[in-house]
């Protein structure tokens, strides 16, 4: 006993020290850097070393400990190679390793059948997106006869030039936006993500702050490509804000921490393809590291939120709600908008900061609110700066009507937030509560289609 209590030590310690060599070794051999290469790499390398510590912990005991820890750092390994993949075939074929290992990890209790249902799910939706991804490879030498990204970003900006985009440059862009939008679970390719909540809390961990973000670094690396698609633009950013209400309104219902912060990271995912779809790429850099750095510390705490428990939303007036509105589109036409390329990003920015401050209910807590949120819209505005620097924001010509539509929406989703604890007694509320908390039936439908392609034995223990 003390012999393989000793082997899981080791293994643990292993894993631990794994994602430095693969750092030091991504560097050796893989020698694409450049500001993204670089951010991105001490981001996934930093969370991956936490997750691993806090497995040691979380998984000791454990008889298929080593076992974990194998495929999460075939998992990690995998991520680190996309991220410093010189060329599109290489990043393919990381893609490709990273959904693999995360599928063994996935299924690491297979005595679970909903487990199995889950990891079976995201398995079909995940080689739906490599077909889309091996179909832009495809093109995308028939086009510029070359998958280093190098030589791509240069034709792409002689064509950007010229105003001399080939067709099937839409093609290859719309390719790419699809497979980027599937691997990071967009509507209605969604529910495999929070019905993959039976797996040990590391993995969801890494999921969600890492792998989920495939499908944004996909978009940012070859946003000279996609940019030149108005089709592909128009599609990220329609779906990505669908996504984003989505998820949140769905977010709002959930009883269990872990799914509300599936449903989470779904609206988050969607709001990130919004700001890749409006051409704020470096914003969408932003929100990518900000988002891993909340949802890793978020589900690794998710223990100490179950024993907190639930706490009760203060009640907003309609007509604080309704003014904090016109205070957010009036700072958005007068600040934002001279600042921002997308007067949506900045109208959706200051709609959440009206919302922190129409929140308080004192005269003292009005007074923090509007000193925090000066504080946020200042941090908020030097790091935007600091990440264009990193990642150049692309014009990309944006239909008036979609604008419009998105921020009036999210003013509507903002204002039924609001006042939520006022009419969530009504029948229609009540209805479309019960709705929504079953996702609205996607995740319902998604099941009988993977069980129909694919069927996982249920015994009667386990329903």
């Amino acid at each position: 006993m003390p012999h393989t209590h000793t082997i899981r030590n080791r293994a643990a310690t292993a894993g631990e020290i794994f994602p430095i060599l693969c750092f030091l070794g991504a560097l050796g051999s893989l020698p694409f850097l450049d500001r993204l290469t670089a951010v991105l790499l001490i981001l996934s390398t930093f969370l991956f070393a936490v997750i691993c510590r806090y497995s040691r912990r979380y998984l000791d005991g454990d008889p298929g400990q080593a076992r974990f820890y194998f495929w999460i750092c075939t998992t990690g390994s995998c991520v680190l190679v996309l991220i410093v993949a010189q060329n599109l075939l290489l990043f393919a074929f990381a893609w490709l390793g990273t959904s693999l290992s995360l599928h063994r990890l996935l299924q690491f209790y297979p005595e679970r059948p909903g487990a199995l249902l889950a990891a079976r799910k995201k398995f079909l939706i995940s080689r739906l997106g490599d077909c889309a991804l091996a179909g832009a490879l495809v093109v995308t030498y028939k086009v510029f006869g070359t998958w280093d990204f190098p030589q791509l970003f240069a034709a792409a900006r002689e064509m950007r030039t010229g105003w001399q985009v080939p067709s099937s440059v839409g093609l290859v862009a719309c390719l790419l936006a699809f497979a980027a939008m599937l691997k990071s679970a967009q509507f209605p390719f969604h529910s495999w993500l929070p019905d993959t909540m039976e797996t040990p809390t590391p993995v969801s961990a890494l999921m969600h702050a890492g792998i989920i973000n495939a499908g944004g670094i996909l978009v940012i690396r070859l946003s000279p490509i996609i940019s030149m698609s108005p089709t592909a633009m128009t599609a990220l950013a329609a779906v990505g804000a669908f996504t984003a209400l989505f998820g949140s309104v769905v977010a709002l219902t959930q009883a269990s921490v872990k799914r509300c912060l599936a449903f989470s990271t779904v609206a988050q995912m969607g709001f990130m393809m919004l700001e890749c779809g409006l051409g704020a790429f470096h914003l969408a850099l932003l929100h990518l590291a900000a988002h891993s750095l909340y949802k890793a510390y978020a589900f690794l705490s998710s223990g100490g939120a179950v024993s907190t428990g639930p706490t009760e939303k203060e009640e907003v007036t309609g007509a604080a709600a309704v003014f904090a509105g016109v205070v957010a589109t009036t700072a958005a036409w007068l600040w934002g908008m001279p600042h921002f390329d997308q007067p949506v990003l900045a109208g959706i920015f200051f709609i959440g900061i009206a919302q922190l401050i129409w929140s308080a209910r004192r005269g003292w807590q009005v007074i923090t609110g509007i000193v925090a949120g000066g504080c946020l819209t200042a941090a908020y505005f030097g790091l935007e700066r600091a990440a264009a620097a990193v990642v150049k924001p692309l014009p990309v010509p944006v239909n008036q009507a979609l604008s419009g539509g998105i921020v009036i929406l999210f003013l509507l989703t903002a204002l039924l937030q609001s006042q939520l604890p006022r009419i969530r007694r009504t029948r229609v509320v009540s209805t479309f509560y019960v709705h929504a908390r079953n996702g609205f039936y996607f995740n319902t439908l998604a099941n009988r289609l993977t069980m129909a392609l694919w069927p996982v034995q249920f015994n009667e223990e386990s329903r």
